[in-house]
């Protein structure tokens, strides 16, 4: 396990911070334990009393005040409620230290608690947004190969020729209009990647060319799409439903009336996407991987984005439902 995955681990990375924080305190008190001769108990117990309030109160405040309202930019509310707390655990903690029987609180000793404790938190949460810009990149990166090789496929191409072929055959009035939008489709793909978040708006427009595509390669596909709300101004990463999109047309193709529901909604910055799709229960020659969905929820976490994803199977139909909160709007 490298340094970075313990540092990511929640218990390991407050194992390490709380054994060095109490080794510390153990060095800083150890000269003035004399008149309780060094005795390890005496020792060990006025650390436990002494340590577990402050590293209570600290996380209270780095984590209720400093996260909800300093992060939030609400400034005004978060000094009002900033100091009151501290003087509130000042006055708390020095009447505590007393009938502890840990001597007198020094006001310098609260002050280094609040720093250090703060300083840290800060440096936590630049580390983990290095961390998850880190994760993000990588993915980026290997989705964009991903996607790079499946617009490079030729297989993939190969079809797309045969069935534009066969178009200019039998109706060649809607050959050019098939052309533009197989190139569109790929010119999305190439430029979407290459950015973190793009327009609701225009993820709906590849979708859209994506089903036409595939609508007219095969005519016994019958594809209902619903969409609600205003879908200009919301972001989203880029490519997040194809996926979902691909498996519906793949699978609901093996059967003899193959139909695809798309259901999407958007409220300020919610979204909710529903996708159903009919499949053969039995005697399918496709095999799922799950690759697909397992990249979405990868995804999903390296953006931080509050969501939650649900797959279901029942009477040979498959049903996806995606939530995501918060998502960011565009500037």
């Amino acid at each position: 396990m490298t340094i970075l995955k313990i540092y990511q681990n929640f218990f390991f990375r407050n194992l390490i911070v709380n054994t060095l924080v109490i080794g510390i305190i153990f060095v800083c008190i150890y000269d003035e334990m004399n008149h309780y001769k060094k005795d390890s108990t005496i020792l060990l117990q006025n650390i436990c009393l002494g340590y577990l309030p402050m590293y209570f109160g600290v996380t209270i405040s780095n984590v209720f005040i400093i996260n909800k309202l300093l992060l939030r930019k609400k400034y005004r509310i978060f000094w009002v409620v900033f100091i009151i707390y501290w003087i509130c655990l000042y006055n708390v903690m020095i009447d505590y230290f007393y009938y502890a029987g840990l001597g007198k609180m020094k006001t310098l000793s609260i002050i280094s608690l609040l720093f250090n404790g703060t300083c840290l938190y800060f440096l936590h949460l630049g580390i983990m947004k290095k961390v998850s810009q880190t994760d993000k990149d990588i993915i980026n990166f290997k989705s964009e190969l991903s996607f790079l090789k499946q617009q490079l496929n030729p297989h993939f191409l190969l079809n797309a020729m045969n069935n534009l072929y066969g178009e200019s055959l039998s109706e060649p009035e809607k050959l050019p209009d098939r052309i533009l939008n197989l190139s569109d489709m790929l010119r999305y793909q190439i430029e979407a990647t290459k950015k973190d978040y793009v327009l609701v708006d225009d993820e709906l427009d590849f979708i859209k060319k994506y089903i036409d595509y595939y609508s007219f390669r095969s005519e016994r596909l019958s594809v209902t799409q619903k969409y609600e709300g205003a879908f200009d101004n919301i972001e989203i990463p880029p490519l997040f439903f194809l996926p979902l999109v691909e498996n519906a047309v793949k699978f609901s193709g093996e059967t003899t009336e193959p139909f695809i529901n798309i259901d999407l909604k958007v409220k300020h910055q919610h979204l909710s996407f529903t996708i159903k799709n009919n499949y053969l229960d039995s005697g399918s020659r496709l095999s799922s991987t799950g690759i697909g969905i397992e990249n979405l929820k990868r995804r999903l976490e390296v953006y931080g984005l509050k969501h939650e994803l649900n797959c279901k199977k029942e009477k040979n139909i498959f049903t996806v439902k995606l939530n995501i909160w918060h998502l960011p709007t565009a500037v």
